[in-house]
């Protein structure tokens, strides 16, 4: 089948090519990369198609529903592109779910990828093959500060701790802070999109993070969240 690829920064072009519907996400950057002669890593781009993140580079195209003539864009994943996203949005876990929030102490046993920081820290899956943390849930520790997690994430603040490869989040935890957040988040498409935040929040020290068997992956408009040492005054 036939599909077109554009792109959304400096002199922006449309590139055809004839491909399998069985062609996974890895192998199209792989083979954009290729015709285009970019020296580009493929953890630092990404595909959009119909408002979505193609962003399970295992996972085939037409996995997400891409068919002949679909039109995908291609992003650059840096701090400057990802001006981009505001308008679409990110997947991230649905942290109003109070009732998603769960405490576990301190394990002597954790990966190395599993190391934390006071205050907040992102997660995301680690998709480097080469990388001992392949298919594993990596911790990203931020620390005590505001987060834009549409805005800010990029390679160089999300990123796995051993390969330094780009991380998408999609989830995140606390512990030894107050923290709280505020956004704009989807349910499912074709509904409102609606605003939430909350009041802050102690994390003690222990390790606050969000049940993904009870609490969902949505989309958010905007979602910044914050986390700070000490209670601030109200």
């Amino acid at each position: 089948m036939q599909i077109y690829i554009t792109t959304t920064t400096g002199m922006a072009q449309t590139y055809s090519f004839e491909i399998e519907s069985s062609i996974t996400i890895k192998q199209l950057k792989e083979l954009f990369l290729d015709k285009t002669n970019h020296t580009r890593d493929i953890q630092t781009i990404c595909f959009i198609f119909d408002e979505e993140v193609l962003d399970d580079n295992d996972s085939t195209i037409a996995s997400y529903g891409v068919e002949n003539k679909s039109i995908l864009q291609l992003v650059n994943l840096n701090v400057t592109d990802r001006g981009y996203f505001p308008s679409m949005g990110g997947k991230f876990i649905d942290i109003s779910n109070n009732k998603s929030i769960k405490r576990a102490d301190w394990s002597e046993t954790a990966p190395p990828w599993r190391k934390t920081r006071r205050g907040l820290c992102l997660e995301g899956l680690c998709r480097n093959n080469q990388c001992k943390a392949y298919k594993h849930h990596v911790v990203i520790p931020i620390g005590y500060k505001k987060f834009d997690i549409i805005i800010d994430s990029s390679e160089t603040t999300t990123k796995c701790p051993l390969c330094k490869q780009y991380v998408e989040p999609i989830t995140c935890g606390f512990n030894n802070c107050w923290w709280k957040y505020e956004g704009i988040k989807q349910d499912e498409d074709g509904k409102p999109p609606i605003r939430c935040s909350s009041n802050w929040q102690q994390a003690d020290n222990a390790y606050h993070y969000f049940d993904e068997h009870t609490s969902r992956i949505v989309l958010w408009k905007q979602l910044i969240i914050e986390a700070v040492k000490k209670r601030p005054l109200e």
